[in-house]
């Protein structure tokens, strides 16, 4: 899906629509505050004073589509449809901008590298909606309102046009590690799978002399969502045979503790299937199993493969860091990126860019760079600082 901005502004009774259509001035993104509610606006987009806000998305799917069953009401966003235009407001009282009751963020707000939420900062409930909001966008092309593929789509360009708190426009995009135990793989990301590396003694007792680090690319296949996984590059000589089957065209990363042993452990499963169907239902087998095994995984539709215990499995976005090509685990803030690429002392000053419409344009603040030091990554973020 493809849209260029902002054309036009109508006030509704109780709402203001927004129309993101055709239009050459793209400003900037706004990193502001209303009330406790921090929220990244995007260009062209003005708050109201009360009541919702709607965003028309011109173009948000491909025919053919069905006509019926495809509108979604859920707290705090509702979306219907005209056609290929999607209509996505916030309800009255969501307090999803700032207003209204049942506000949906607390202080503070913490990810862990994985993306999930740490500590007891915020209540379930947001999370399991917009949780909820992305599966729902994504189930809609089993009954034919959305073509493949448009699910993902269409959630990402919700959370780059609708002004939500940057951790709710996170999640939108790539679902809520806490509640759903498991990442989709995407173009937006590399695997990197470092492999301990063991050796023998005299007692023949392995013990771990080094690692092997390989990363690969996930690559689109198709326009419908289907991915292959290559590998891109390793660190030593020593080529490790990739583990993913050619045949799959969906994956999903699991980082599932086992609660079968007195000892548990967390380790990495990725699924993977020729169809989502398929991956949906190992992903039940496996998530109602206690053991981290894929011997929950009964479908022979369904690949499923087992890390071993040690073994780093971590999906990274693509990020640039003062001109340079970087790569930032997912969820992780701008201030972790710095430090990952080896600068400790807080920087002086910070921009940080973001794509909108395919281009980069600026994060402005009404504070200090200590909220843009907050703010988590999104793929192809630009972070300049001295």
């Amino acid at each position: 899906m493809r849209t260029n901005g902002l054309v036009a502004r109508i006030a509704l009774a109780g709402a203001t629509t927004l129309f993101v259509g055709c239009s050459p001035a793209v400003h900037g993104y706004l990193l502001s505050h209303r009330g406790d509610t921090e929220l990244l606006i995007p260009p062209g987009v003005t708050l109201p004073a009360n009541g919702a806000l709607e965003v028309k998305l011109l173009h948000a799917r491909k025919a053919p589509f069905s006509r019926s069953g495809c509108e979604i009401e859920r707290d705090p966003i509702s979306i219907r449809w005209s056609g290929s235009t999607a209509y996505v407001r916030d309800k009255p009282g969501s307090g999803l901008l700032g207003f209204g009751q049942g506000s949906t963020r607390e202080q503070p707000v913490v990810l862990d590298p994985r993306g999930s939420v740490s500590g007891q900062p915020i209540a379930l409930d947001p999370l399991q909606s917009i949780n909820d909001l992305r599966k729902d966008l994504i189930g809609l092309e089993a009954n034919g309102c959305l073509r493949g593929g448009e699910g993902q789509r269409l959630a990402a360009t919700i959370a780059e046009k609708f002004p939500f708190q940057p951790f709710l426009a996170y999640l939108l995009r790539f679902g809520a590690f806490d509640l759903n135990q498991f990442i989709d793989l995407t173009p937006d990301f590399r695997l990197r799978i470092v492999y301990p590396k063991y050796s023998e003694n005299a007692s023949q007792r392995k013990q771990i002399k080094g690692v092997e680090t390989v990363y690969y690319k996930i690559a689109p296949e198709q326009k419908d969502g289907r991915v292959r996984i290559i590998a891109a590059a390793q660190k030593s000589a020593n080529q490790v045979v990739s583990p993913f089957p050619p045949s799959s065209a969906y994956f999903r990363l699991f980082l599932k503790r086992s609660n079968s042993s007195k000892d548990p452990i967390t380790v990495a499963i990725i699924l993977s299937s020729k169809d989502r169907k398929s991956l949906d239902d190992a992903t039940k087998a496996l998530d109602a199993s206690a053991e981290a095994s894929c011997r929950a995984v009964l479908s022979p539709d369904a690949n499923c493969i087992l890390f071993p215990p040690l073994t780093g499995v971590n999906a990274e976005i693509r990020v640039r860091v003062n001109g340079k090509e970087a790569f930032a685990e997912l969820g992780a803030r701008v201030d972790q990126l710095i430090h990952e690429v080896g600068d400790y002392d807080a920087p002086r000053s910070v921009e940080v860019k973001r794509l909108f419409d395919r281009r980069l344009v600026p994060i402005k603040t009404d504070s200090d760079n200590k909220e843009l030091l907050a703010l988590i990554l999104m793929p192809g973020d630009e972070v300049n600082y001295r």
